[in-house]
């Protein structure tokens, strides 16, 4: 299944679960451990639903399943993203222009 990596980035538990992938390759086990209050069902329901969205692969290695980040999904938000930070920097520099005139 395609999920829109838009959706995938919404939810905070996902996106936290992206900063953790992009530190070290984990497994399950260990992703789930850092979740206090998410049981380890949740955060695998999360994995699936990143995966979906090909922001992460996961791998079984023996008995363990690792997951690694696979971002490439991830360039249709950065377009988008880049529109928005053009506008804000153009923004910023009359900002700056004017506050240097006053």
């Amino acid at each position: 299944m395609n999920r829109d990596p838009f959706a995938a980035i919404a939810d905070p538990t996902r996106r936290e679960i992206i900063d953790l992938l992009a530190q070290d390759n984990l497994n399950i086990n260990q992703i789930a451990a850092h979740f206090d209050t998410v049981s380890r069902q949740a955060v695998t329901k999360q994995l699936k639903y990143l995966e979906d969205s090909g922001l992460i692969t996961i791998e079984k290695n023996g008995r363990e399943k690792y997951c690694y980040l696979t971002l490439d999904n991830l360039n249709e938000v950065n377009q988008w993203i880049g529109k928005y930070r053009k506008f804000w920097n153009k923004k910023l520099d009359r900002l700056d222009e004017y506050l240097k005139k006053k």
